[in-house]
């Protein structure tokens, strides 16, 4: 039984919800929400790589060109997947130059979508077989349904976070969400004997923040800080 392709969101849609997916705070998030995570995401769409269906190789990201990704009836889609698995050269109008397959396998893929677990890989291919080998999980293709809006967009993005997102990352992301590194000022710390310093705008500020006004307060019993390096003053 053939699996049917999803329905398709704008390129720029998918980057609008990826931000909205990796909030500020979550590792590696340049590699899940750039443009080219986007068109990446496009393309797996498009083809149907998602749990159940096809695979993505890397290159056929590459292959893409605005004029096809316009063409999104199913016969279209379908005769291009089996095309941008055999063609070869350049293409006019593509999206990236053959190369750039590299990163978006290492960075986009490996580094960003799989740890995640947005998307998955096959297990059952040698590591140098040039067949498609990339996947979409359901639970994240599901989160680019254009028919999804509002609050139950929010509410879905919410529980795929949950299930998906280490502990540490949702942490990260709670405490940057706080809005303290979005003050052009910096972060203001209290250390425990009342003295304040300001710190540099970041997610590592914010981090300290905690550690030094909630952890310490916590889990010892004479917290001091002795001393307290800044990345930005290095």
């Amino acid at each position: 039984m053939k699996v049917p392709v999803p329905d398709l969101l704008p390129v720029p849609g998918i980057q609008e919800r990826l931000l909205e997916i990796f909030p500020e705070g979550t590792p590696n998030r340049g590699y899940c929400t750039r443009e080219i995570a986007a068109k990446t995401i496009y393309v797996m769409l498009y083809i149907g790589a998602v749990e159940g269906g096809t695979y993505l190789r890397p290159d056929q990201v590459t292959r893409m060109t605005d004029a096809q990704a316009l063409q999104t009836d199913d016969r279209s889609r379908a005769e291009w997947t089996r095309a941008s698995l055999q063609k070869r050269g350049d293409i006019p109008g593509s999206w990236y130059a053959a190369n750039t397959r590299e990163s978006i396998r290492d960075e986009t893929l490996r580094e960003g979508l799989l740890r995640t677990g947005a998307a998955t890989a096959r297990t059952d291919l040698p590591t140098t077989s040039a067949l498609p080998r990339y996947g979409l999980s359901k639970s994240f293709a599901e989160l680019f349904d254009p028919r999804l809006a509002g609050e139950p967009l929010a509410e879905a993005i919410a529980g795929w976070q949950n299930e998906n997102l280490s502990a540490g990352a949702l942490a990260r992301i709670r405490l940057v969400g706080k809005g303290a590194t979005r003050s052009a000022a910096g972060v203001m710390v209290t250390f425990p004997n009342g003295e304040t310093r300001r710190l540099a705008h970041g997610p590592s500020s914010v981090i300290t923040k905690a550690v030094i006004e909630e952890f310490c307060k916590r889990f010892l019993e004479e917290p001091g800080v002795i001393f307290l390096s800044e990345s930005a003053t290095r």
